[in-house]
């Protein structure tokens, strides 16, 4: 049976699709009611099993049956991998820390809403599984996946990289203009990273670390 080769239209078809599928439903603009964001267990136990497992899945199952070799290669654990995540780990959190401060000094009326942080131990793991399960479905999807179809198609990588952290920001305008700010500065940092490491783990394991710190310290 002849199979016929995917063409760069099909590649971007399909990428877009999936953004489509998973990350346009949860867009939505900031609420100036939304004061306060609780941490309820029980829906993240859910988003966990029955989205970031799923859709991680889905995409580590579509690059597996187009090149195994991407997939071994990007997943490579090793003392790079590692500096270069805490590297990226430092440029975010010098980022957040400095548009917190910018907000705090320069815009004192702008108050983002809170995020509660984990009031049980059971919580708390609920927390940081899923924090990081956020961050590999993300840095999968924006970085291995989404750049990897980007070069396929023949897509300059400079572009490539800017409709990337595009479309991750977009993901965060619910954080208003200053946390979509610090979302887009934090994609570029993975973007670069991702290309300069050349392992998923670099960025996900800084994204996870961010999204930890972020439910428990508010930032």
């Amino acid at each position: 049976m002849h199979v016929k080769k995917e063409t760069p239209i099909s590649a971007l078809v399909e990428a877009f699709l999936l953004y489509w599928a998973f990350f346009i439903p949860g867009i939505s603009l900031p609420s100036p009611s939304a004061t306060f964001i609780p941490f309820d267990t029980a829906r993240e136990l859910s988003r966990i099993f029955f989205y970031n497992i799923p859709v991680v899945a889905l995409l580590i199952f579509i690059l597996w049956r187009e090149n195994k070799n991407l997939l071994s290669s990007k997943f490579v654990v090793n003392r790079h991998s590692i500096f270069w995540s805490f590297i990226n780990f430092i440029l975010i959190l010098a980022s957040a820390l400095s548009i917190a401060l910018f907000a705090q000094y320069i815009l004192p009326a702008y108050k983002p809403p809170l995020i509660q942080a984990p009031q049980t131990t059971a919580a708390w793991f609920v927390m940081v599984i899923g924090s990081f399960a956020t961050a590999y479905l993300e840095e999968i999807f924006f970085r291995l996946y989404l750049l990897h179809r980007f070069d396929t198609a023949g897509i300059p990588s400079m572009a490539g990289n800017l409709l990337s952290i595009l479309l991750f920001s977009l993901c965060h305008l619910y954080e208003g203009p200053l946390g979509t700010l610090n979302a887009a500065i934090a994609s570029l940092c993975f973007t670069l990273i991702y290309r300069r490491a050349k392992s998923i783990h670099s960025p996900a394991w800084a994204h996870g670390l961010y999204n930890v710190l972020a439910f428990a310290f508010g930032i």
